[in-house]
């Protein structure tokens, strides 16, 4: 008996130690979160989280988390020392649903905590996805005008429920009026989820138009409405169109402007036929009654007008041409300028007649504005600056004249015109009164 071992001693009676959890300034632990969580992935030796504890008194300690979304963390041992130690915690279990999980640890009578983040599983390699379509309330993004080219704008979204994760390749080939719609990606995750087909092509015809849409294990259709090719006008040249305008000079004349039924085949170009009537004064225009006609034509964003220059700017001989008055495409500061033109002047004795060569300048001074005229509000108008130059020592330089400002309002045409002298006062005017376009 004298000679026995006292194990009891020796093995330390299994005294429990004495410590706690090491925490930060808002009670989350010292942690570090180790390895990939993924839903319904079984735990691995390679998810593990090192905690950091203060130990007072050595011995025997378990340390363990709650369980959370279908798993936890978990160590036993003995400490040896006292002072800070790291532990580590190892996972067993499988996670339940991708997000953040919240643990909370415990150790002697310390708690803290640690965030665990759990991610959707990566797709099969190589594997084609199973989904049924659902094309119910499939509402196209973007406009579809006819002869006007898609753009990334243009696409469908569509309501698919996943049966297997996997790659996938959706189309509504062959197309249907000029454009088809066509995807691919990946499912992650199966469930209830939604594509994007992206539209490609050029719609041909205005109408509603239905596309069959096929992949996966189902089919379905939706439709595209496609309008009609909507352009804007800045000066409309419509048959009967009509504008009564306020000649604001010393004569105070009223002008009305009409475009007849008849075109003028002039210059390999065929343009519609204003005919203005000054009802009050003869002497306005060399014309017999009071009026005359002028000639014009669009192409594009570019408005033409073609017009004896010679007489225009009081040359001694009639000189045809056309020239560029508008572009409403054009930002503000855009300019142009139109072709040169030459001619001889006979000024008022006793200057001596010359000869010159001219050209038009014009600038965009507003885009999209809204003017007042005689109380009447118009919207996407642009205003636009006209100057004459003149070819001098090699350079064109303005002509003592004055400038043109004409505004041009969406769909209305000419709504006012103001002429300034070259110290830029402004000497006439010319503003809408009534307008009818057809």
């Amino acid at each position: 008996m004298a000679c026995q071992k006292e194990t009891s001693f020796e093995q330390g009676n299994s005294t429990t130690s004495v410590g706690s959890l090491a925490v930060d300034a808002s009670g989350n632990c010292l942690a570090t979160v180790s390895g990939t969580y993924m839903k319904d992935t079984s735990i691995k030796t390679s998810n593990y989280v090192d905690v950091s504890v203060q130990v007072d008194t050595v011995g025997t300690y378990s340390i363990t988390s709650d369980t959370v979304n279908g798993y936890y963390f978990k160590a036993t041992g003995t400490f040896g020392a006292t002072g800070t130690a790291t532990v580590r915690l190892v996972g067993a279990g499988k996670p339940l649903a991708i997000g953040s999980n919240s643990f909370r640890v415990t150790y002697n009578n310390s708690v803290c905590d640690f965030t665990v983040t759990v991610t959707a599983p990566p797709p099969p390699t190589g594997g084609s996805a199973a989904f049924t379509f659902n094309c119910t309330g499939a509402t196209p993004a973007g406009t579809y005008v006819a002869g006007t080219v898609l753009t990334a704008t243009n696409s469908i979204t569509l309501n698919v429920t996943v049966t297997t994760a996997g790659t996938w390749s959706v189309t509504t080939a062959p197309a249907v009026n000029g454009i088809t719609f066509s995807g691919t990606g990946t499912f992650a995750a199966t469930g209830a989820q939604t594509i994007t087909l992206l539209g490609s092509g050029t719609p041909t015809a205005a109408g509603t138009h239905t596309f069959n849409v096929t992949g996966g294990t189902s089919a379905c259709t939706f439709q595209v409405i496609t309008t009609a090719v909507a352009i804007s006008d800045y000066f409309p040249r419509t048959t009967n169109s009509n504008w009564s305008y306020q000649y604001d000079d010393v004569f105070n004349d009223s002008l009305l402007t009409k475009v007849i039924l008849s075109t003028l085949t002039a210059n390999g170009n065929t343009y519609n036929i204003f005919m203005t009537t000054d009802g009050t004064t003869p002497g306005f225009d060399s014309t017999a009654n009071g009026q005359y006609a002028s000639y014009y034509r669009r192409s594009g964003s570019s408005y033409f007008e073609w017009i004896d220059m010679g007489s225009y700017v009081g040359m001694n001989s009639p000189l045809w041409m056309e020239y560029t008055f508008l572009k409403d495409d054009q930002a503000v500061g855009g300019s142009w300028q139109s072709a040169q033109f030459s001619g001889q002047f006979t000024p008022p004795a006793p200057d001596p007649p010359f000869s010159a060569t001219l050209r038009w300048e014009f600038t965009i001074m507003q885009q999209n504005a809204s003017v007042n005229v005689n109380g009447t509000p118009y919207g996407n108008t642009i205003e636009v600056k006209q100057e004459l130059k003149v070819f001098s020592g090699g350079v064109w330089l303005p002509q003592p004249i004055g400038t043109i400002r004409s505004f041009y309002a969406k769909d209305k045409g000419l709504i006012k015109q103001d002429i300034y002298d070259n110290l830029n006062v402004l000497q006439y005017e010319l503003d809408v009164r009534r307008l009818a376009v057809y």
